[in-house]
């Protein structure tokens, strides 16, 4: 589950469903929200708006029907590494902990805590994402990039680690290497709005490449502001 603000897609939370299909979304200010439910690769399977206040009831969301394509349609994959080194309960209780600080946007705080994470279980792959995003955050793009790779290593390449890695490149000013980040994570998922956002932005910036970058960008503006954004400042220029 991902909580993003709603007008600017800005990730607020982010929680795992528990076996029973139930989840925990802790310090959400009382405002509205865009509510997304992914796969593991990062992928929208449903969102719907939500209005968070101190009075609401339980939140119930109802995934549509899915069609079936054959056995293991839709199934998560885990890497050998991830099964043979799941991470200790020490560790999952640090990573809880700074989802948590994450949402109340103590970053720096939360990186702590997913170092913490990581120095208990070093091949915990989701605590490496996650502070690859703290990283980013703080303005640490080398380490972000880092992490992102690392993750990478562990669990296998996946849209949202790719995108991740190619988002702390391009503000490394490395162009050709975010741009075939950006591609690899398309490749994988040709869905992933984010990874269109990413690789318009920096097509976009070439003017041999611009017409490309705008296909991308007005497929991300159906999810990100930003990408309408960068549509409208190139309006001048087409």
């Amino acid at each position: 589950m991902v909580v993003e603000e709603g007008s600017t897609h800005t990730e607020i939370s982010r929680a795992e469903a528990r076996i029973d299909g139930s989840f925990e979304l802790r310090e959400i200010p009382a405002r509205n929200y865009t509510l997304r439910v992914t796969d593991s690769s990062d992928r929208t399977l449903c969102q719907q708006f939500v209005t968070i206040d101190r009075q609401m009831p339980p939140l119930e969301v109802r995934l549509p029907e899915r069609e079936s394509h054959g056995a293991g349609a839709g199934a998560a994959t885990v890497s050998a590494k991830q099964l043979m080194h799941p991470p200790q309960k020490k560790a999952v209780h640090a990573f809880e902990s700074a989802l948590r600080l994450s949402s109340a946007g103590k970053y720096a705080d939360a990186a702590g805590e997913l170092e913490k994470a990581i120095r208990i279980s070093p091949e915990f792959a989701e605590a490496h994402t996650n502070l690859a995003v703290q990283y980013f955050r703080t303005g640490r793009f080398e380490e972000s990039m880092a992490e992102s790779e690392r993750s990478i290593q562990i669990g296998g390449p996946n849209p949202r680690n790719l995108c991740n890695l190619a988002t702390a490149q391009a503000r490394l000013n490395r162009f050709a290497e975010a741009e075939k980040s950006a591609r690899a994570a398309l490749r994988l998922d040709s869905g992933y709005l984010k990874a269109n956002l990413v690789l318009g932005s920096i097509l976009t910036d070439e003017p041999v490449t611009r017409g490309q970058g705008v296909k991308h960008l007005e497929k991300a503006a159906v999810e990100f502001a930003s990408a309408r954004q960068f549509l409208e400042q190139l309006r001048p220029s087409r």
